[in-house]
């Protein structure tokens, strides 16, 4: 059974509420190619969740346009959209069994009783379900509860699939390892997907590429690679993982930065405020270099990272976990190579 492939559109998608100061989704524009899982990531109420359920047809747009393949699905009703999802909260029925939630989207579609059948068998075992077709929900575990909501979306054959925080009910353990299972039958199927989260290891670890969104915008779009290593602004920086900061003046010869003197850099940007990020992974102990003071250590066994005061400045720095972690009170020198800063926009602009 394979998934129809297509793309999806969605231009100048906007949502009002009565009422609200400002708009849950304020223009945003996504073109997810076929076969491309997209994540949409960012904070509570930065319009994430709204956006999704507007291209599911849940929530009736404002203003803008959805599209899939060229074909304007705007004001389509939801169960003529052609698409799947697969809820939070798994959204399943208690007094049905396995398979007979798998089927209930078929149900719907009016399919022939030997289809449906075989339809269902199908997807059940390729989500290694097919032993537990007449089990009751109530019987199952966390994960393959999962299972059978991904099993209900994939089973119509949906051009598109979205999934809304599809992981977050489940504990961190098997979050990780279904991470991989809902990407590689993603994979398998050819289907175009988009997810909503607000784990960024989820996000970089699943998808083609990520949508940052803020205030109901898009904040950036890109690859995991692009959306880490460059982001747009302190924002994006931030949220998608630990960052050093500083604050100073770009000039030609790098950005000064109070304490640090001048940080050799690479930029266009025009001369003025800006803001330097440093990851914490690209800083290192050193025998020499920057003369620092341990504040607190974490270990976490495959890593340790470390807070260094220095230079009147609060370093993070990552490092491999190798012997026994520094203490706090330690004596260290810190160093980093010139192309590991980035420049962004001043945080009072971000």
């Amino acid at each position: 059974m394979r998934s129809s492939v297509a793309e999806l559109r969605v231009a100048g998608l906007v949502k009002r509420y009565p009422g609200a100061a400002s708009p849950a989704v304020d223009g945003v524009d996504l073109t997810v190619e076929q076969g491309e899982m997209l994540a949409l990531l960012g904070p509570s109420g930065c319009g994430k969740t709204t956006t999704l359920r507007m291209i599911a047809g849940l929530i009736e747009p404002t203003a803008g346009t959805i599209s899939v393949d060229g074909r304007d699905l705007t004001r389509t009703p939801v169960h003529k959209r052609g698409m799947g999802m697969v809820f939070q909260s798994f959204a399943l029925l208690p007094h049905l069994t396995v398979a007979g939630n798998v089927a209930f989207g078929l149900d719907m579609r009016r399919l022939p009783a030997a289809e449906k059948k075989k339809r269902v068998a199908e997807i059940l075992d390729r989500v290694r379900l097919g032993h537990l077709a007449e089990r009751r929900i109530g019987q199952l575990s966390g994960g393959q509860q999962q299972r059978v909501a991904l099993a209900r979306a994939l089973v119509v054959n949906p051009s598109v699939l979205l999934l809304d925080e599809p992981l977050s009910a489940l504990d961190a353990q098997l979050r990780e390892s279904l991470r991989t299972e809902i990407r590689e039958m993603q994979q398998n199927a050819g289907i175009t997907a988009v997810f909503v989260t607000h784990d960024q290891d989820e996000a970089l670890s699943m998808a083609d590429r990520v949508a940052v969104m803020d205030n109901g915008r898009v904040a950036q779009i890109g690859t995991p690679q692009e959306i880490y290593e460059n982001p747009a602004d302190v924002f994006v920086a931030t949220f998608i993982g630990r960052a050093n900061l500083f604050d100073g003046e770009l000039t030609a010869s790098g950005v000064v930065v109070p304490g640090l003197g001048t940080l050799p850099v690479t930029s266009d940007r025009a001369h003025g405020p800006v803001t330097a990020l440093l990851r914490p992974q690209a800083v290192r102990l050193s025998a020499d270099g920057l003369p620092g003071t341990v504040r607190s250590a974490s270990y976490t066994g495959d890593q340790v990272a470390y807070q260094v005061d220095a230079a009147g400045h609060t370093f993070l720095v990552d490092t491999v976990a190798a012997g026994a972690p520094l203490t706090r009170g330690d004596a260290v020198h810190l160093a980093w190579d010139d192309t590991a800063v980035r420049v962004l926009p001043p945080r009072d602009a971000s």
